[in-house]
């Protein structure tokens, strides 16, 4: 058995590679060619869809290295405190990696990612996830995909 330092793996190279080869035509391109998609309007850097029923918009910005699916909701002023009260809740236990946002008084169920570390698998799940969270929104607000829970 080999002994090591925290040095000695330090400088060793990584065994697997984050870096994908993820971009905006090719998330585009995969959201084209899904069958559960409507496109609405499609322009560079940008694309806004339906995915089973859901509006969504993807976004990207190659210089900052960060993509985002959204979803509007409705107007965050009107909700009620309880209401955000479990928006934070979902986002702490009912969320994976999607999540509630708000911005310009607008909630959004959203997906924020590094574009460079992105797999295509990444980007089918963020797909299904802002797709529950806002269809879920006044019900369960999950992401329909992992649950953590306060219970004991």
């Amino acid at each position: 058995m080999n002994k090591h330092t925290l040095k000695s793996l330090m400088d060793k190279a990584p065994s697997t590679s984050l870096a994908s080869d993820m971009s905006q035509e090719k998330m585009q391109d995969l959201v084209i060619k899904s069958i559960n998609t409507d496109i609405l309007e499609e322009e560079e850097g940008y694309i806004l869809f339906k995915y089973l029923g859901v509006k969504m918009a993807l976004l990207s910005d190659i210089e900052h290295n960060r993509m985002r699916i959204i979803s509007p909701i409705t107007k965050y002023s009107s909700l009620a405190p309880s209401i955000k009260d479990s928006l934070m809740h979902s986002n702490f236990h009912l969320a994976l990696d999607g999540r509630y946002a708000v911005t310009d008084d607008t909630l959004y169920a959203c997906f924020i990612h590094p574009l460079s570390s992105l797999t295509e698998v990444d980007f089918n799940s963020a797909l299904k996830q802002v797709c529950n969270l806002a269809s879920s929104f006044g019900k369960t607000y999950s992401s329909g995909q992992l649950e953590f829970t306060n219970k004991r």
